[in-house]
């Protein structure tokens, strides 16, 4: 089996050379399969992670959010720390930490309340293995967080095994394009 590093370098390379209208078509059937789950009907507050280029868009979840008078939280790192903070559509960004873009915040207060936690990674399994970006912070936060969590897979980010150590996290459901 592969490292988690070489893994790494693979899943992002696989998707940024994904084919545009698959991945359009893709995003959109996932976006239709959480919006259907009764963790996210039931949500008063969702944590999302604001996507990267090479990754699902999540600005339509975002906006979603909005739309049904949810809360949408943000990963911010604040002291080699992730907390969550709320944001909404007049919030500004920089890019922090291993260039993920998170909210400009000055006086921002860690929202402990969170109903679903949406679980970004490069590549997942059906049984809810995931492989992350390297630096632990969703491993250390889901060793906390006693809520539901999904995670929301392309086609390319689905594969059949992970290699996992101790600290990793699973994710309770995946949502995959089929």
């Amino acid at each position: 089996m592969q490292t988690k590093s070489e893994l790494r370098i693979q899943q992002k390379a696989a998707l940024a050379r994904e084919n545009l209208m698959k991945r359009k078509r893709e995003e959109k059937q996932l976006y239709a399969l959480l919006f259907q789950t009764p963790e996210w009907q039931s949500a008063d507050s969702i944590a999302v992670t604001l996507s990267m280029e090479f990754e699902l868009n999540t600005s339509p979840i975002i906006i979603k959010a909005w739309e049904k008078n949810k809360r949408v939280l943000a990963p911010k790192i604040i002291n080699h720390k992730m907390i969550f903070v709320e944001i909404d559509s007049n919030t500004r960004y920089q890019t922090g930490m291993l260039n993920i873009k998170e909210p400009l915040i000055d006086n921002y207060q860690a929202v402990e309340q969170l109903d679903l936690v949406i679980v970004p990674g490069l590549a997942f399994t059906v049984s809810g293995k995931r492989l992350g970006f390297g630096a632990g912070y969703y491993d250390r936060f889901l060793e906390h967080y006693a809520g539901p969590t999904i995670s929301v897979a392309l086609s390319t980010q689905l594969l059949d095994d992970l290699p996992t150590e101790n600290h990793d996290q699973t994710v309770q459901r995946i949502l995959y394009a089929k």
